[in-house]
């Protein structure tokens, strides 16, 4: 890509559209120019982005030939100096306030994240990815990441697939905003979605280990261990059965009693050693205690599938607040070993 430092003179050539765009928006200022921005459609603000990233640096007798051709009227003010940095900055800036009103320009930010994250990447992980590609595609890649960052992985490619990619990178021309859209949506789904589905995964068989004996969780979490030691210590960490309320810590516990009602609370205490009735019931008001204690001295004849249910009513509420990171459960879920 051609650098952002050399001067439009230098260049020898004339601005694109959109280019133009870019420079009198930057010498509008920010507040300004935020407002015409709010009136761009995501891809409007993709293609000023994009062209900032191969505009020249202009200097304020080029901007004036700009507005001329504007037919705008513009009065002298101090020096400027146009550099597609600030453009680039202005755009992205103006965009990210608007992020908390659901403005549709969120979907911009969303794809330029896409291909910083890109970039981000380990130089190994690039590479397998693009020899998995179709080598335009994966040319279209490289010429995203910047020439900086594809110049280091293209280190990594045999001589000649690197100079075919080389050749396509050359011959690139402006993408179809339907192609590019496709192109991003898979990056998002093949490179940065596994660990959401990993999650998933995770958190379903936790939910069928939490349902079965201890005995046969730990059997089941010990086997996993043995084959797939990563997702099996993402997945303890997500284990918890009631009797684990007697080794959660007191201010998780509290957090947890904060919202379970009373009712629920003795239902669920019914048939429970006495160790673990005094750890719940230590976390209770005072007041809440006394009718608790009260209601589990005089038992009723409670079916036994509604104690389970109040039981895992209970649990259900320890794993939520846990994935929302209010309470710690690390220290309570089953040793794999």
């Amino acid at each position: 890509m051609q650098s952002m430092r050399d001067s439009l003179s230098d260049s020898g050539r004339t601005l694109t559209g959109p280019e133009k765009v870019g420079v009198l928006l930057l010498a509008l200022g920010k507040q300004r120019a935020s407002g015409l921005l709010k009136k761009f459609n995501p891809e409007e603000l993709n293609i000023l982005v994009r062209s900032a990233e191969v505009m020249p640096t202009i200097s304020a007798a080029e901007l004036e030939e700009i507005v001329q051709e504007f037919e705008s009227q513009f009065g002298q003010g101090t020096p400027f100096l146009g550099r597609a940095e600030d453009v680039k900055r202005l755009v992205t800036d103006v965009i990210s306030e608007n992020k908390s009103t659901g403005d549709p320009n969120d979907q911009f930010i969303a794809r330029q994240d896409i291909w910083s994250q890109l970039a981000g990447l380990p130089d190994d992980v690039l590479q397998a990815h693009f020899h998995q590609q179709s080598p335009q595609v994966a040319a279209y890649y490289l010429d995203r990441l910047g020439s900086e960052r594809a110049s280091v992985v293209l280190k990594g490619f045999p001589v000649a697939e690197r100079n075919d990619l080389l050749y396509r990178i050359l011959g690139l021309g402006q993408v179809a905003p339907q192609i590019v859209e496709a192109l991003e949506s898979g990056l998002n789904e093949e490179l940065f979605d596994n660990d959401r589905r990993s999650s998933d995964k995770h958190l379903s068989l936790a939910g069928i280990l939490n349902n079965l004996d201890r005995e046969d969780s730990t059997q089941a979490l010990q086997y996993l261990a043995s084959i797939k030691p990563k997702d099996a210590e993402a997945i303890r960490k997500m284990l918890f059965k009631f009797e684990d309320l007697l080794r959660l810590p007191a201010r998780s516990l509290t957090v947890l009693m904060d919202g379970i009602p009373v009712e629920r609370t003795v239902l669920a205490l019914q048939g429970a050693d006495a160790e673990l009735q005094n750890k719940v019931l230590s976390a209770l008001s005072p007041r809440a205690r006394r009718m608790a204690e009260a209601e589990l001295q005089s038992p009723a004849n409670v079916p036994a599938r509604d104690i389970a249910d109040a039981r895992r009513a209970m649990v259900d509420s320890v794993l939520r607040l846990s994935a929302e990171g209010a309470i710690d459960i690390s220290s309570t879920s089953l040793e794999t070993a």
